[in-house]
């Protein structure tokens, strides 16, 4: 098996959480691996790909445990009915249960547990395993890991429900206004003289000279994943997940213009912290004869959950009274989950299948449903984040991206006006009352305990959007 060094080390902490995480894992296979219409939405900062695999080996383990303890189940059934018939054989079968089936389903659960804590604490930590053996399970799903791989560096953003910028988190602000476009005294007026392809490169090329670390800018269109059945431009397949990535002149046609289910935005992120927090924003431009529209949004990934660090806490060899304990937990569920190992073993092994019995049902829908939803779910990032910063410096380093970037932003604005002729007083008063004064046209605001947006109604859909998240892992 061969292991490639995450580049942040949030993809280490993911995967582990795919090993020893059941219900982690279980959200990946049904949201992620096996959702092959809806789009998948992208994970910033995390090799989605890596923990896809690292959930398939956790899964396939499980597997092979529960089908080994249901040998020992049926075996111990068959030889107490053999030696004592019908109903001797039923009293026997239970009086056996607690002898060698016993003893060998806690060494199963105990031998399950330790390959799952040894690959969190040392291959996790080394990455360096040499060869590329796969297991034929896994090499089944190779097609679909390469898929994941190509969507996280696409252009197009499929959303589903209101926002649209899926897999960045929460809203931590935004603003718009709208200046005159009006040229100085004694110039000309000429409307084609502002291009907005040429505004976007300018920002763009100021953006990449900012000395901050980990920070890109692309562009992107984002589209609403319920209109998009008739547009071949997205979806040139009814049957199969929207392209993610188009051709650029597409997305440069959207610079200057927009509809109301597919829009542009310049998506300038940084990821921090190695990888624990991610920044993003979402610039947007607009323009008519007389006036030029200009919105920003702020969106943050918190740090994961607390649970998801424990790799921190074990080091590359895993210590003689851990591995103990790992036995004496693994009793009572060896006791419990004994009898009903065969029916564990059909779940386990039918997850495997799942995907194309999901994939049927979903055809259907696409079939019946003219307004079938392609958009995203949540991503893997925003399915094990928390609410709220880890650290204090995370909140100002998030404060000082913002202000940085938009500081960019709106001069790289003004610069791109002035070389045009055109009045800049109007920007310029509002350009500053956003940078000095903190005056946020939306409101909003980044505190220790919690990333929210200043409005009412966001604050109302970052808590559903919460809830719902914790309901499911």
């Amino acid at each position: 098996m061969m292991m490639n060094k995450p580049k942040y080390d949030i993809t280490r902490y993911l995967c582990a959480a795919a090993e020893i995480g059941p219900k982690f894992r279980t959200k990946v296979f049904d949201q992620i691996i096996d959702n092959t219409i809806r789009y998948v939405a992208p994970s910033y900062g995390v090799d989605v790909p890596l923990v896809a695999r690292h959930c398939i080996r956790g899964q396939i383990r499980d597997f092979i445990i529960e089908t080994l303890l249901s040998i020992v189940l049926v075996w111990t059934l068959f030889s107490s009915f053999n030696s004592y018939g019908i109903i001797g054989g039923i009293f026997r079968f239970l009086l056996t249960l607690f002898t060698y089936p016993w003893l060998i389903a806690i060494i199963l659960k105990w031998s399950n547990l330790y390959l799952g804590y040894k690959t969190v604490a040392k291959d996790l930590k080394e990455f360096d395993k040499k060869g590329d053996n796969r297991s034929l399970i896994e090499a089944q799903y190779e097609e679909r890991i390469k898929e994941l791989e190509e969507l996280q560096e696409g252009n197009v953003v499929y959303y589903s429900g209101y926002n649209p910028f899926v897999g960045s988190g929460n809203q931590v602000d935004g603003w718009s206004f709208v200046c005159s476009t009006k040229l100085k005294e004694g110039l000309e007026s000429d409307p084609n003289n502002l291009s907005l392809y040429a505004l976007y490169d300018l920002i763009d090329r100021n953006m990449n000279s900012l000395k901050i670390p980990n920070l890109t800018v692309r562009d992107k269109l984002f589209v609403n994943g319920r209109e998009i059945r008739e547009d071949a431009r997205f979806l040139p397949n009814l049957y199969e997940s929207p392209i993610s990535h188009v051709a650029e002149s597409l997305v440069d046609e959207f610079k200057e213009k927009w509809e109301e289910n597919v829009r542009y935005y310049q998506t300038v992120q940084v990821v921090g912290w190695q990888g624990n927090i991610v920044f993003s924003s979402f610039f947007r431009i607009t323009k008519n004869e007389k006036h030029l529209f200009v919105e920003a949004n702020y969106f943050a990934v918190p740090p994961l959950k607390s649970q998801f660090y424990e790799i921190d806490q074990l080091s590359s060899s895993i210590p003689f009274g851990r591995v103990m304990k790992m036995g004496v937990v693994s009793i009572i569920p060896a006791i419990l989950q004994l009898p009903l190992s065969p029916f564990r073993a059909i779940k386990y092994g039918m997850a495997f299948l799942k995907g194309q019995k999901n994939k049927k049902e979903l055809l259907q829908q696409v079939d019946i449903n003219q307004k079938f939803d392609y958009g995203a779910y949540e991503s893997i990032r925003e399915m094990a984040a928390r609410t709220d910063m880890q650290y204090f410096f995370q909140t100002t380093d998030l404060m000082m991206y913002k202000k940085e970037i938009e500081r960019c932003f709106t001069d790289s604005i003004v610069e791109y006006l002035e070389s045009t002729g055109i009045d800049t007083s109007e920007f310029i008063q509002r350009k500053e009352s956003i940078i000095n004064q903190g005056i946020m046209i939306n409101g909003g605001q980044v505190n220790g305990n919690v990333v929210s947006v200043g409005s009412i109604k966001n604050n109302i859909i970052n808590q559903a959007k919460n809830t719902f998240q914790n309901s499911n892992v």
